[in-house]
């Protein structure tokens, strides 16, 4: 029986796990409703999404570039 195109295998499995990970930081549940302490004059949730868009976009570029198929 052969497994489907998108199960994990040994290659792949590492981007399953950074795109799952940064799923799972960007559930921001620890911060709800809070605006203090501010860092230049921006609350801390800011540079947080800011951070987290940096590691997607550079996730995304690795995979792309070393892990996307060619047909």
């Amino acid at each position: 029986m052969k497994i489907p195109f998108w199960f994990p295998n040994k290659n792949n499995a590492m981007v399953y796990v950074v795109f799952i990970g940064l799923f799972l930081l960007s559930l921001d549940f620890w911060g709800w409703d809070q605006s203090n302490p501010l860092v230049l004059g921006l609350p801390l949730w800011v540079y947080y999404i800011l951070f987290l868009t940096l590691a997607t976009s550079l996730a995304f570029l690795i995979f792309s570039k070393y892990y996307w198929r060619e047909n």
